[in-house]
């Protein structure tokens, strides 16, 4: 009942900051506004009335809004998913190079068209999931624990991906592409519309609910591989299928809003020291405080100063103090 109303206390918290988010931003709307827009909303009167208000707020504000949200629980869910999986606080979401490869093909996506939204899709999607495969096969080969070959094979297949896009940056023309795909890939909302979200919101919220089923499998398999055979559960199934949901997730993430670091890292060791760590409690918890974390941001970003400032700027500022902090605070605990 009390990890209950924690969860509660935390989704009463983001609607909050939902809606205090969708009226903050460098165009003002004013406060006698609000009644009006929630009355077009629930669909008892015309937007034509709000004018330039409505615009701003319905095509603007609200899908941004809505997805800050979505990627803040689908890179924090993936990272308690990660870490459970391989039993390593440590780890997140692109300890596998799936942040990498998905950028790499964004940037290439940037490179060959003219902001051509499904190529850059579908480029992010294959070499996402390239680079997972590449990670999976040199793992496979290797000698020693599958699990830490994994995340050393990750480092790897990161570096040589990081590495294709430093060429591609080079070799781009420094007036007309270079600035788009180095403003990109430093993450950020503003390019946010319904159209990407028509993309987005169905894999994450599709991998979200596949991930939350696997939550007693996550219990178990955090406790070791071997406790998780003994039970009957195939590990190595069980792995490659968490491992290609969450990949499918975070390229999406990348293809839409370039990289957004540090969220799926610590937001888990937060939903942990909340609830604990039992995935029943733990994936909602994480997934609700990634969210809110990530708008907290998000409203950092376009507000402080007349110019957004990219978000992986100010996720990196916060979250790399923040786990500096988690680390010293509660050395020895293991989990956090």
């Amino acid at each position: 009942m009390k990890k209950r109303k924690k969860i509660l206390i935390i989704i009463i918290l983001l609607f909050i900051l939902i809606f205090i988010s969708l009226f903050l931003g460098r165009y003002k709307i004013s406060p006698a506004r609000y009644y009006n827009i929630i009355k077009v909303l629930i669909g008892v009167d015309n937007p034509d009335k709000l004018g330039k208000d409505w615009s701003v707020f319905y095509f603007i504000r609200l899908p941004r809004v809505i997805l800050v949200a979505a990627v803040g629980m689908a890179l924090s869910v993936t990272g308690a998913a990660y870490q459970s999986m391989f039993r390593n606080p440590l780890v997140s979401p692109d300890i596998l190079g799936v942040t990498a490869g998905a950028s790499f093909g964004v940037a290439l996506g940037m490179f060959l068209t003219v902001d051509s939204l499904y190529i850059i899709y579908l480029l992010a999607f294959i070499f996402g999931i390239t680079a997972v495969f590449i990670t999976y096969a040199i793992a496979r080969h290797g000698k020693g624990n599958i699990v830490m070959m994994m995340v050393l094979s990750g480092i790897i297949v990161s570096s040589l991906f990081n590495a294709m896009i430093s060429l591609i940056k080079y070799i781009a023309d420094p007036y007309d592409k270079l600035p788009g795909i180095v403003f990109y890939l430093m993450g950020g909302f503003n390019r946010i519309g319904w159209e990407e979200l028509k993309f987005t919101i169905p894999i994450i919220f599709i991998g979200l609910i596949m991930i939350y089923f696997m939550r007693w499998y996550l219990n178990v398999m955090a406790m070791g591989d071997e406790e998780a055979l003994s039970l009957g559960i195939n590990v190595k199934i069980l792995r490659i299928a968490i491992i290609i949901i969450t990949t499918f997730m975070v390229a999406v993430g990348v293809a839409t809003t370039g990289q957004v670091t540090w969220i799926g890292l610590i937001v888990p060791h937060i939903a942990r020291y909340l609830i604990g760590t039992d995935h029943r409690f733990m994936l909602p918890a994480a997934g609700l405080t990634g969210a809110l974390l990530l708008l907290i941001m998000d409203n950092l970003a376009r507000t402080l100063t007349t110019a957004e400032i990219p978000i992986s700027i100010i996720t990196a500022f916060v979250g790399a103090p923040f786990f500096a902090y988690l680390l010293i605070k509660r050395r020895g605990s293991g989990w956090a």
